[in-house]
């Protein structure tokens, strides 16, 4: 995401907790319609990749294939955009939204939550975009992740999530606090982050052995990338901040910002589309989405804190069986 997509995320959260705040129901209105009108320009992107060759695109400038346009399937990428567009049209309807609330917490007339609706259909929407290439294609392009940027990254991630539910426009510190559930954890609790730690490894484990079975073609395919991913992490201290970064952003954006907003059961299914290095719909996915789920029933449970060190333990147990593999096998 460049500079000005987070600029614009940024301005549009603080606008949905200023429209928020006002309880003005003009303006509510108002920030529903504004929007709407800006899925337009990313439908339109979408119809024009669709039935732009790619001739037309590299006399444009646009070079399928190169770093400044990483993608060759551009029919796919138009119809990924087209369908991220309908989604925030869809639901930047009050209408749409009061549907939704009998299936889901949502307040059709909180402009907070339904921003939060739209940019979950965006995030998704941009996080396939690679897939578009296919497992294979991603493999070709993908760079080893660099430990800075993805630190960065999770603390973004914290940063909307403070964001988001209004630090110093609608909420106190305090106030936020309870609100992400970012509560104490008990000293028992310890004990019962280690048997989640241990169960989620368990049901990794056994969607890679299933993956295997079914499909080991893609299964080596999926290894490979994820090799090159993290060939830049070559040290015990890396996969802690990995874990630890991983565990503090996305748990505080998923669990803590969108699960009272979402439930756990479409927080999970987000959480597990999100991650498009394991593929769509395959055995690592139903993993991710039985992870997220579980993790979802912790915050409910305990608070998302506990959540937070389950899913750092867990990804740094991950990590460290990765690194003490490659280092003596």
């Amino acid at each position: 995401m460049g500079l000005l997509e987070i600029f614009l995320v940024v301005a549009l959260i603080l606008a949905a907790n200023l429209v928020e705040r006002s309880q003005d129901d003009t303006f509510i209105k108002l920030f529903d319609r504004f929007l709407l009108l800006l899925n337009i320009p990313l439908f339109v992107a979408g119809v024009l990749l669709v039935f732009t060759t790619p001739d037309q695109l590299t006399a444009l400038g646009f070079v399928p294939g190169t770093p400044e346009f990483p993608f060759t399937n551009t029919v796919a990428v138009g119809v990924v955009l087209q369908a991220m567009a309908v989604w925030g049209v869809v639901f930047s309807f009050r209408s749409t939204r009061h549907s939704l609330e009998k299936l889901i917490p949502l307040n059709p007339y909180s402009p907070v939550q339904m921003l939060a609706l739209v940019l979950s259909g965006w995030l998704i929407g941009f996080a396939l975009l690679p897939l578009t290439q296919g497992l294979e294609g991603l493999a070709e392009t993908a760079e080893p992740v660099s430990i800075s940027v993805f630190a960065l990254q999770e603390l973004a991630f914290f940063a909307l999530a403070l964001l988001g539910v209004g630090l110093f426009i609608r909420r106190t510190p305090a106030q936020v606090n309870e609100r992400l559930g970012l509560g104490r954890v008990r000293v028992r609790w310890l004990v019962t982050a280690v048997a989640w730690i241990l169960l989620l490894i368990v049901v990794q484990a056994a969607a890679g052995a299933l993956w295997r079975a079914i499909n080991p073609e893609q299964t080596a395919v999926v290894e490979s990338l994820t090799n090159l991913l993290y060939e830049n992490v070559d040290s015990v201290w890396g996969w802690v901040i990995l874990a630890l970064a991983a565990g503090l952003g996305e748990e505080t954006l998923f669990r803590g910002a969108l699960q009272p907003v979402f439930g756990k059961w479409a927080t999970a299914l987000f959480f597990a589309l999100v991650h498009v290095q394991y593929g769509l719909l395959t055995p690592a996915t139903l993993a991710l989405f039985i992870i997220g789920l579980s993790l979802g029933f912790i915050r409910e449970r305990y608070n998302t804190t506990l959540a937070i060190i389950v899913h750092a333990g867990y990804n740094l147990i991950l990590g460290l069986a990765t690194y003490y593999a490659g280092t003596f096998f």
